[in-house]
């Protein structure tokens, strides 16, 4: 027979059980609802599983003797996204497009007279359009391009990117530098490209070798 203690515990343990299952599948839905939050917030709106990163090219010149002039280029790599990034490793003798790609192209300037001057220049305006000057048309092309350097990997040579272990880490920049002897008074394009499985960051920059004043 039960005494009336026990009659009064039963219900009350009863409805501290019904109270912990309603407490536990509330927290469990509000914890599928933060890692839908989390999930979309991250992989949607900030898009944290992409790879983020920007490529610049920094070239500078050094005069030679003679007519030639040394030709510095660093190139940095800047991860600013939140994921390692991994160049695009080889995986046959023939692959292309591959880790960090520099190609260095010379600009040949096209040539047309100067316009004449309105009337009554004389003949220094007839000696004027008669002279050709360079220029360089940089919607079709800036002249005639010429490649020094079509594609080299300067990634090649380093150790973790043959044994397929180089990567960006987030938030980290790079420097990797190149440098190759060019022609005095001439003006070159260097363009750097970092390879990865789906695609390349790229950046282009200018720089010429005339002689100051020139």
């Amino acid at each position: 027979m039960k005494t009336v203690s026990q009659s009064i515990r039963h219900p009350r343990l009863e409805t501290a059980q019904l109270w912990a299952d309603l407490v536990s599948k509330v927290l469990g839905g509000l914890a599928v609802l933060v890692a839908a939050w989390w999930t979309y917030t991250n992989f949607t709106v900030e898009r944290t599983h992409d790879p983020t990163m920007v490529v610049t090219v920094s070239p500078s010149v050094h005069p030679l003797r003679g007519e030639q002039v040394l030709l510095n280029v660093d190139v940095f790599m800047e991860n600013i996204g939140k994921v390692a990034i991994k160049p695009k490793f080889p995986r046959g003798e023939e692959d292309r497009d591959l880790g960090l790609e520099i190609s260095i192209v010379e600009l040949e300037p096209l040539h047309r007279g100067v316009a004449e001057r309105p009337a009554g220049g004389g003949e220094s305006a007839a000696g004027d359009a008669e002279r050709d000057v360079p220029w360089f048309d940089w919607t079709a092309g800036a002249g005639n391009p010429r490649s020094l350097l079509h594609k080299r990997n300067l990634l090649a040579a380093n150790e973790d990117f043959q044994h397929g272990r180089y990567q960006l880490n987030p938030g980290a920049k790079y420097r990797e530098p190149f440098a190759c002897v060019v022609e005095r008074s001439r003006l070159y394009a260097i363009r750097a490209r970092f390879w990865t499985e789906e695609g390349s960051v790229a950046d282009l920059a200018y720089i010429d070798t005339f002689p100051t004043g020139e």
